[in-house]
């Protein structure tokens, strides 16, 4: 599918959209924000997207028609890495936003272009579904049309039981007064069919604020003793949590149909992996 290529909506099989978001990092910006193994995990850039290629075509494969939307730096290139794959695309539409994520990368958080491009998407009033560019979808999604509940991909544990010397708790106490609420890996975040905007600008205006909560006092890497950092690298993730536990939202987990390969310096090679029977022959 080429970039900005339009999707007519009644092909789709599913009645939801999903949206994912694949561009080159800065690692020193990573470094920065706390996320020491950034370099070592994510490597270069075609790595980056030689991986979400393959996490993508997992998607397509079982479920053809899907409504995706991908907006990256480098349509071409994502182009090229999706081309290797024998799966129905008809649902995918890559959408060339190297401007935007160019203007997005200047904040000095390095997840901020993750929460903006969750921003674009506020006024879709469909069931919509972010997928991160590292999941491997292991059965169709359909089992999870109409859910009225907010999905996530799985339940990690409560903040308050993390170790004090992350800065987590430091950062959610700072900012939220409490961290005494359950933090879900948002590697899948979904929203029921309806409005979302008031709920959207809160989760992104939550984790921001967090990622303002100074930890240096606290904060300690033990693979990297002479590093201080300021913010808490996951604050997008477990701010958007902190608005979940307040507003008392139903969240249901996702580990069942979708698995997010996040644990481990090489756990990106597993996308590619578990894509490698969907190649062209």
């Amino acid at each position: 599918m080429k970039a900005n290529q339009s999707i007519s909506e009644d092909r789709q099989e599913y009645k939801m959209k999903a949206i994912s978001l694949v561009f080159e990092y800065d690692f020193e910006k990573q470094l920065r924000s706390g996320r020491t193994w950034g370099k070592d995990g994510y490597k270069s850039k075609d790595f980056i997207f030689e991986y979400s290629a393959a996490s993508f075509a997992t998607f397509a494969h079982h479920n053809p028609g899907l409504n995706h939307e991908i907006l990256t730096d480098d349509p071409l290139l994502l182009e090229e890495k999706i081309s290797k794959y024998s799966v129905d695309w008809s649902g995918l539409n890559i959408v060339d936003g190297k401007s935007q994520i160019l203007e997005w990368k200047k904040h000095r958080y390095c997840f901020y272009p993750a929460m903006m491009h969750l921003d674009m998407y506020k006024n879709v009033e469909k069931q919509l579904v972010k997928l991160d560019n590292d999941l491997e979808c292991l059965r169709p999604l359909s089992g999870l049309l109409g859910s009225k509940d907010i999905l996530m991909w799985k339940k990690e544990r409560n903040v308050s039981s993390g170790r004090e010397y992350w800065g987590e708790r430091t950062a959610a106490r700072k900012t939220f007064g409490t961290d005494n609420f359950s933090l879900y890996n948002m590697g899948v975040m979904g929203f029921p069919e309806g409005k979302k905007i008031t709920l959207i600008e809160e989760l992104v205006a939550a984790g921001l604020k967090m990622s303002e909560a100074d930890i240096s006092d606290v904060v300690h890497f033990p693979e990297r003793p002479d590093l201080k950092v300021e913010m808490w690298s996951c604050s997008e993730q477990t701010g958007y949590c902190y608005v979940l536990h307040k507003n008392s939202l139903t969240v249901s987990t996702v580990e069942d149909y979708i698995n997010h390969h996040c644990y481990g310096f090489d756990s990106k090679k597993d996308c590619i992996d578990a894509a490698k029977h969907l190649l062209k022959e």
